[in-house]
């Protein structure tokens, strides 16, 4: 893996909405309504986030009439649960780290 494949990887799981995007495909498909109702986002901004996760090949779309409804990728599930699982386990040591305070989390939570 290369520098290039790296950084796009983490940018598109880093992102909040689009890590909540894929949280909420863990449990079953959706469409873009039930998308938006499960996390809070306007639809606007899931079709882009989606369009993202798309083009990376973590979700999958098929056409269900005029609907279409998304699916996250196998890996890429096993990979968000193990995220989240181990964000529950140690949140608070991940806080609580200094050079990520320094560095990130007092420019986000204001």
């Amino acid at each position: 893996m290369d520098k290039l494949e790296f950084k796009a990887f983490f940018y598109a799981i880093g992102d909040y909405s689009r890590f909540s995007i894929l949280s909420s495909l863990i449990g079953r498909d959706l469409n873009v309504s039930e998308i938006v109702d499960a996390t809070g986002i306007e639809q606007s901004n899931v079709s882009h986030h989606l369009h993202c996760l798309l083009n990376c090949g973590f979700v999958n779309a098929k056409r269900n009439g005029n609907e279409r409804i998304y699916s996250i990728n196998k890996e890429v599930k096993q990979t968000i649960s193990s995220i989240i699982g181990y964000v529950d386990a140690y949140k608070k040591q991940i806080i609580s780290c200094n050079v990520a305070n320094k560095s990130y989390i007092s420019r986000v939570i204001k």
